[in-house]
């Protein structure tokens, strides 16, 4: 009788947190398309913890696992946007992955500064290269994780901004959170290991939170962008 009756609660309670996790992940989805975001602090504690359970949910629902990643990825977002906008320029770092540069790319690869851009223009990287020096970014394009890791023990920079697919995104912001850095980070709009996309508009504007930007003609990025949403 004892053994019926704790696995009733038990069958309760896992039940009851199945909902928990269904609740929080439909709620964060309506928040972020809403870009109206409650309680950002609880939810992230929820996706981190639970980020497996919750995954498994959206799977069992049919839905696009990687909309757990881009909730994680909006959470830290906002609730680091204002700390990311009081960090000077020389002290942040644009991390960009090498699946942004084009299939017949050159450049070659250094075990310390990542790809080596020769400012060929086939790609993007030549003009995020420039608009990242121009705004006093250190920029670096890198083929993996563990790169990333390296540049940041190197450099020791205060904040970092980050492009990568949804799931790399959401882990590399995480791990460099708890390490106490201040993230950004924008998600590619097309992934894969080559001709991938980011979105030049949102990534820009993130660029320049809390910059003024002087400059009175558009820069290459900035035409680039403007062809993109046009």
């Amino acid at each position: 009788m004892m053994y019926e009756l704790l696995g009733r609660i038990t069958f309760i309670f896992l039940i009851g947190l199945a909902l928990l996790f269904l609740l929080s992940f439909v709620l964060s989805v309506v928040l972020i398309k809403k870009r109206r975001i409650i309680l950002p602090r609880l939810l992230l504690f929820t996706v981190d913890h639970f980020y497996h359970q919750i995954k498994g949910l959206a799977h069992l629902f049919g839905l696009r696992e990687s909309l757990v990643d881009n909730i994680g990825i909006e959470l830290r977002n906002t609730l680091s946007a204002n700390a990311f906008a009081r960090i000077a320029p020389h002290d942040r770092i644009l991390v960009v992955p090498q699946c942004i540069r084009h299939p017949k790319c050159q450049a070659r690869l250094d075990s310390s500064q990542g790809i080596m851009c020769k400012d060929c223009g086939m790609c993007i990287i030549k003009n995020l290269k420039v608009e990242a020096a121009r705004l006093g970014y250190q920029f670096y394009a890198v083929p993996g994780g563990r790169f990333v890791e390296r540049i940041v023990k190197k450099v020791q920079p205060k904040a970092a901004l980050g492009v990568a697919c949804y799931k790399d995104l959401n882990n590399a912001m995480h791990d460099l959170s708890r390490a106490k850095f201040i993230v950004q980070g924008v998600p590619l709009v097309r992934d894969g290991c080559v001709g991938t996309e980011v979105n030049l508009r949102e990534l820009l504007d993130r660029m320049k939170l809390g910059i003024e930007d002087t400059l009175k003609v558009p820069s290459p990025c900035e035409l680039e962008a403007s062809k993109k949403t046009a």
